[in-house]
């Protein structure tokens, strides 16, 4: 009788994904800076992207804080919360509010989603400035799948 044995020596190989969903919620935050005042001579329009890349669906919990940086009259904007498949694809809309700041005061705009997962690769946050001058504070997102 012959017997073989095999023995194996296996290495765990560990990448770095953008997003870990092992350990639960994942929570991506952006602070804005000076530059993201709209309703300048050069931007009307800011936008966040969060690259998901599980496509699996998605419960969200997000928050963007808008302030009104006119004088005089308000700045008005819509945000949206968009989602997408596909890296070449165009953005869908997921929520989209109507934003007027009323002297100078800031808002935070919450978009939730706890009963019904979203299945999108990229998630986006867009700001377009329509009046006045506005700018993004903050933007907060937590998701799980």
């Amino acid at each position: 009788m012959v017997g073989f044995a095999f023995t194996a020596n296996a290495q765990l190989a560990k990448s770095s994904a953008p997003l870990d969903f092992n350990n639960g919620w994942f929570i991506p935050t952006y602070n804005g800076v000076a530059a993201d005042t709209l309703g300048t001579a050069t931007a009307t329009t800011w936008s966040y992207e969060i690259p998901v890349n599980k496509f699996d669906g998605l419960f969200y919990v997000g928050k963007i804080k808008v302030s009104d940086k006119t004088t005089g009259a308000n700045g008005v904007c819509t945000v949206k919360l968009q989602g997408k498949y596909l890296a070449s694809d165009s953005y869908t809309d997921i929520t989209t509010v109507s934003w007027t700041g009323v002297n100078s005061t800031d808002s935070i705009i919450p978009f939730i989603s706890v009963s019904n997962k979203v299945y999108y690769s990229y998630l986006r946050y867009l700001v377009t400035n329509t009046s006045g001058k506005s700018k993004v504070d903050y933007v907060k997102l937590i998701i799980k799948r």
